[in-house]
């Protein structure tokens, strides 16, 4: 896909997500409380750091690193998410400065930096289908860092999905104001993917939106994969079930849902 082509499916789906509840493009929640706690401590960042959060979706965690003294620059392939961004940090902090909001291609980061860390949050990471494009962006990342630079990135872990079909419920209130939401996660063992189909049924009615597909990576290559973006130091941690771990934990085949890469220049 060349950058000149059209809106890939991630952003026709959170575009799509964000049409029917702003909730959909990125809360600032508890939930994102949780990663932004772990990544402050794995990233070990200091006080005025700069952090580029690369597809920064409605800027939950850039929202909260800038309120906590850093830097950040958040980065999206959406102008329209990228509004609600904007939006989302004017509504809870009217009279500060805010992140800078950069439209962009993950592949093709646009000019800034260089940056003491990057982030790729919420399965970042694994949307494309060429997994020379996960490389691409990679390398762009490492471009954009300082030499000691360092970076986090948050993956589903296919040993986990590998033998698992789930449907997830989640009523009104839960997700979206009003709207029941259905998610079926299903594993594609030959294309090393997690497809995820959401239903939104609301007072409008049913809707389907664009499935997602992620690609999965086991520990081992994900190592290889940060390596050959010419990250040095890489480290694999799992997660505590469906949560965020309070500190680095060992990846746990059938009970970690997801994968934290920790790695350096």
């Amino acid at each position: 896909m060349s950058k000149a082509s059209e809106a890939p499916w991630w952003a026709l789906r959170y575009e799509a997500m964000a049409g029917l509840d702003p909730v959909f493009a990125g809360a600032v929640d508890s939930a994102a409380e949780a990663q932004v706690d772990f990544v402050e401590r794995m990233l070990a960042l200091g006080e005025g750091d700069r952090v580029v959060d690369i597809g920064c979706g409605g800027g939950r965690h850039a929202i909260l690193l800038q309120e906590r003294g850093f830097d950040v620059t958040g980065v999206d392939l959406s102008p329209q998410i990228l509004r609600l961004a904007r939006q989302n940090w004017e509504d809870r902090n009217p009279a500060r400065r805010g992140p800078t909001w950069m439209p962009g291609d993950m592949r093709w980061l646009p000019a800034g930096g260089p940056y003491d860390a990057a982030i790729l949050l919420d399965h970042t990471l694994g949307l494309f289908d060429d997994d020379g494009d996960h490389l691409r962006t990679l390398l762009a990342v490492s471009e954009h860092l300082r030499p000691d630079g360092r970076v986090i990135a948050e993956l589903l872990n296919p040993y986990y999905w590998a033998h698992r079909n789930v449907t997830r419920h989640h009523p009104p209130g839960a997700l979206a104001e009003e709207m029941d939401v259905v998610r079926t996660y299903r594993f594609d063992a030959l294309r090393g993917r997690v497809e995820d189909r959401v239903t939104v049924i609301g007072a409008a009615g049913r809707s389907e939106l664009p499935v997602q597909s992620l690609r999965c990576w086991t520990p081992v290559e994900l190592v290889s994969l940060f390596k050959s973006a010419g990250f040095t130091k890489v480290r694999v941690y799992g997660s505590d079930g469906w949560d965020v771990p309070e500190e680095a934990m060992p990846v746990h085949p059938e009970e970690s849902v997801f994968l934290w890469v920790v790695a350096n220049l």
